[in-house]
């Protein structure tokens, strides 16, 4: 694993990696122990990757055994730049900026690895599978994991194999592998996230330096005249997330109204925060403005979607259980109207809450509707007896082209010709999805 011999800081992360942890801990992650500003700094790193596109290029050093020295200097400079911009905003030791430097590597692998597993044609159940597995180890597997010397462990290998392979992975060899590099990686990631906090508690926004930089605000700089604390404005809670995607230059993002309705803060994962520009009275879509340079996704030069032609679907759903990395799932087009409505389309790719607002992408990489709801599976049941499969619909075109002219938005469109690799159709659609929390 060429990972354990990256230089700079990425090699003082892998030192960090055995560190004393609390299992007990670990296996619990981050559940009631950190508020959302707590976690939104000890994800700053990753979520810098994850936002700029270079989970590819961290990950790809780590598991890849003919990484070259370029290769590793590359991914070293691009961490140590995402540490750069997050100790802007926050002020951090030597040994928590180890801390961040892990669980942005390994934050990294799990994203790649599990992305690169849908996009082969691995389930979502499955996925879910490698952590059912990882949550039934015992103190003495995760010792193991701990240590590379793993990889040479053909034993501890085909045990592992056997439990994945039983919890329903598929038993291919490359299936398998990637399975036990997600798990090392869950592993070490959340016992960094411990020991960090074991260490030192993250720093609130409240004691967070200004975005701009510079040393921390001095004592009087944070009082009133009269020298006694400023008064505050009333803390918002993190109530609701949903997904985003770039459509225009100037960090213009996409979204459905119903994830921004009623919200008093819109911001990223990272914290940034989003400036409400637009919500439709007659659609379910609104536009956001943060600060980017992040490469907008490109609409399909058509008025709607075609029936039975295949589509991928980019977002963030169910995140207390799936985390922050996207997710991306492939199905196709099964209607060219979403229950009666010629304003929808019907898919069958699957969504989850925490969707809604994502592309919904043609093979070529083009934008061809908003994700906006899936049937109620219980309503359903309730009235027919059966639980309906994959029937989830979008926001069409012709409705989303609208929504954009009226508000003068200069986005581009294109034919959709050649159809991309799935891998560098996920890849895309990651450079350009963004995680939106709404605070109350």
């Amino acid at each position: 694993m060429a990972g354990h011999r990256i230089t700079g800081l990425v090699g003082a992360a892998m030192a960090a990696l055995f560190l004393p942890a609390m299992p007990a801990l670990a296996q619990e992650g981050l559940a009631g122990l950190v508020n959302p500003e707590q976690e939104a700094e000890i994800y700053c790193v990753y979520d810098i990757l994850s936002q700029s596109g270079d989970t590819y290029t961290i990950a790809d050093v780590f598991v890849d055994p003919d990484a070259t020295d370029e290769d590793i200097e590359a991914a070293d400079e691009i961490l140590s730049l995402a540490i750069e911009e997050c100790m802007d905003a926050y002020e951090w030791t030597e040994t928590v900026r180890e801390y961040a430097a892990v669980i942005g590597i390994h934050g990294s692998v799990i994203d790649v690895v599990t992305a690169d597993l849908l996009a082969e044609g691995v389930e979502q159940e499955h996925i879910q599978a490698i952590f059912d597995v990882l949550d039934l180890l015992d103190e003495e597997d995760m010792e193991v994991f701990r240590s590379p010397d793993w990889l040479s462990d053909r034993r501890f290998q085909k045990r592992m194999n056997r439990s994945l392979v039983a919890a329903g992975i598929p038993n291919e060899p490359a299936v398998l592998e990637n399975s036990l590099l997600v798990m090392e990686s869950a592993i070490l990631s959340v016992e960094a996230i411990v020991d960090w906090m074991l260490e030192a508690p993250p720093v609130t926004a409240d004691a967070a330096k200004p975005s701009g930089g510079g040393s921390k605000k001095s004592k009087s700089a944070r009082a009133g005249s009269n020298g006694t604390p400023a008064a505050r404005a009333p803390k918002l809670e993190l109530v609701s997330t949903g997904t985003g995607w770039y459509v225009a230059d100037g960090g213009l993002i996409v979204t459905n109204g119903h994830v921004v309705e009623g919200c008093k803060a819109m911001r990223l994962k990272n914290g940034a925060d989003l400036e409400m520009v637009s919500v439709s009275d007659g659609e379910d879509l609104a536009l956001l403005r943060g600060a980017t340079s992040v490469r907008p996704l490109q609409i399909r030069n058509t008025r709607n979607v075609k029936l039975a032609e295949d589509v991928l679907v980019a977002g963030y759903p169910l995140g207390s259980i799936l985390g922050s990395g996207i997710n991306v799932t492939v199905g196709t087009v099964s209607s060219l109207t979403g229950g009666g409505d010629t304003k929808r389309f019907q898919f069958t790719a699957p969504v989850q809450p925490g969707n809604s607002g994502g592309p919904v992408l043609d093979m070529s990489g083009n934008v061809i509707g908003v994700v906006v709801a899936k049937l109620n599976a219980m309503t359903v049941q309730d009235q027919y007896g059966d639980i309906p499969q994959n029937v989830n619909f979008g926001i069409a075109l012709p409705s989303l082209l609208e929504f954009l002219d009226e508000n003068d938005i200069d986005y581009s469109r294109k034919a959709s010709a050649d159809k991309l690799d799935k891998v560098d159709l996920a890849e895309l659609a990651r450079a350009s999805t963004v995680l939106l929390e709404c605070y109350q």
